[in-house]
This record gives structure tokens, C-alpha cells and sequence, in this order.
């Protein structure tokens, strides 16, 4: 089993790591020959997932991942740790990541190297435990299979939406999101004391075939889904990668799920569409 990767990009990995700290405690870092993803699975069923797909250029400038499972390694590691470590890597030289072993048990091991004040070159290894996952925990984690979707709207700019819900989440623990095929979408908080609804207009609508006749509506009509206010505070903290675009898939009686698409691939050579993308799972909550 190895893994090594020079980073050349440590500040969108710095950013990812941002937008999951929140999440929880722990995740889980997949790494394929060609892809990089991080993981994070809800603590209770039906809880909030967030699962990332990156492309490993925008990170790296050599990436190398070998195994005995399909070249594919599952390591479960502390968010904060692995933050920690990545943020010795700002203003770096060269920075390397590779999975290594210390006193017998296996660690991913960032070393930086940087240019003091003096001109001296200072070398720094910043060591993060991991656990390498079995075959049959793997095997368990699967992202969640959802139904098509009553409507897909492209989100308004989440610095926008974060300065809304900043009020709206003291006044309830729900927030119920709801759109239409016109480009319109509501947030509402409604409680005995107030019921407070934010409007925004002119979103664009994106449009996919279906054969599942029951999510068809007229496009004036709105569909809803209620969700934790909590798991939906959570979900903006993902304005941390500088989102190119961001599309709110609604799924009534079922889910809001987040497709968040990645920014900056900071002069990297793939499209900046291509970067990879978080997409976020937060199931109903119900009444």
C-alpha cells in the first residue's frame, strides 16, 4: 500500500478541510489513481453526509496511489489533525504527502519545506494518524442512492444566504427550502411565536431528463423539504472553497442535497469546472 503526492495547492486543501470541520469529528480520505475524496458520514441514521470528489491535479503536482484493493486506500483520520498539518504548508516550497508508518502504525506524513527570515531552509514533518479501513468497512460505505429530484435551482451567492440564516436560525431549529421551475426560491422559519420567509428571483432552473412522471409539476408550482437548521448552518460553510456554482436539488418528503462545484484550481492545467465538487445529504426532518 502506498501513497505519496506533492502538494502544490495546499490552500483549496486547507479550504475543503474548512468546509467539513464543522461536520464532524472525523472522516474518511478515499484515495483512488485518479480521484481524491474525502468522506463524512452522519453519527445517527439519517443524519447529514457530505461526500467530495476532486480531482487530484488541482491539489497536486505528482499523485500516486498504489494497493492491493483496485489501487484504492480508505483511511479514517481527525479532521482538526489533518487541518493542523496543512496549514504548516502555507507559503511552503515543497510540501509532500505520503503514507508511512511511525512506531509500527500508519500515519499520513506532510513534510515542508520553507525559507526563513535569515534564508535558512527549515524542514518540518507534521505527522497525522490514520486508520487504514478493512475491505468489509469499505464495503459498508456507500453514498446515499436518492430519487430524482421535484426541482434543481441554482443557489444565490451562499454569502448572501449565510447573512439570512444567521438571523433565521435564532428564531427556529428547521428551515423549510422551497423553489419552483421559475427561478424562484424561499427559506422559511415557522414557529408559534413568528413565521419569517426570505424571497430571491431570476435563479436559473437546470433541467434533466426524467421518466419518473411523479416529480413532473407545472413550473409555477413550489416543492419543499424541511431540514435541520443545524445540518443547513453546516451545509454554508461550504462558501470556504469560493464556489463557482452551487445547485439545491429538492426532493419532497426525502432530502435537500447540495451540489457544491469547486472554484480554483489556482493556475493548475484542467478547467476550473473540473476541479471536483462537495455534495451534501440532508435528509427531512420530520414533523
Amino acid at each position: 500500500m502506498r501513497f505519496r503526492a506533492q502538494v502544490t495547492n495546499s490552500n483549496l486543501l486547507v479550504r475543503i478541510v474548512q468546509c467539513i470541520e464543522r461536520l464532524a469529528k472525523t472522516a474518511v480520505l478515499k484515495l483512488t489513481p485518479n480521484r481524491l475524496h474525502i468522506v463524512v458520514l452522519s453519527d445517527t441514521e439519517g443524519g447529514l453526509q457530505m461526500w467530495s470528489d476532486v480531482d487530484p491535479r488541482a491539489l497536486f503536482s505528482s499523485y500516486r496511489v498504489e494497493s492491493l484493493h483496485n489501487n484504492e486506500i480508505h483511511l479514517e483520520l481527525h479532521i482538526d489533525n489533518l487541518q493542523r498539518a496543512l496549514r504548516s504548508a502555507h507559503n511552503s516550497q515543497t510540501a509532500t504527502l505520503k503514507l508511512t508508518k511511525k512506531q509500527n502504525l500508519p500515519v499520513l506524513s506532510l513534510n515542508v519545506q520553507s525559507m526563513s527570515s535569515t534564508g535558512h531552509t527549515t524542514l518540518v514533518c507534521q505527522d497525522v494518524p490514520v486508520r487504514v479501513m478493512t475491505p468489509e468497512q469499505v464495503q459498508a460505505m456507500r453514498e446515499p442512492e436518492v430519487p430524482d429530484a421535484h426541482v434543481h435551482i441554482m443557489m444565490p451567492e451562499l454569502s448572501t444566504v449565510r447573512s439570512v440564516v444567521e438571523r433565521m436560525r435564532l428564531l427556529g431549529d428547521r428551515v423549510s427550502v422551497a423553489a419552483n421551475g421559475e427561478g424562484q426560491l424561499t427559506l422559511r422559519v415557522a414557529s408559534d411565536r413568528v413565521d419569517i420567509t426570505t424571497y430571491w428571483r431570476g435563479l436559473a432552473n437546470m433541467t434533466y431528463d426524467s421518466t419518473n412522471e411523479q416529480v413532473a409539476r407545472p413550473v409555477h408550482e413550489f416543492s419543499v423539504a424541511t431540514v435541520d437548521m443545524r445540518n443547513f448552518t453546516r451545509f454554508l460553510h461550504s462558501y470556504h472553497v469560493a464556489p463557482k456554482n452551487v445547485i439545491c436539488a429538492i426532493l419532497e418528503h426525502h432530502a435537500l442535497v447540495f451540489y457544491v462545484y469547486i472554484g480554483s484550481a489556482n493556475g493548475s492545467d484542467i478547467d476550473e469546472q473540473s476541479c471536483g465538487s462537495l455534495t451534501y445529504y440532508l435528509p427531512v426532518r420530520q414533523v
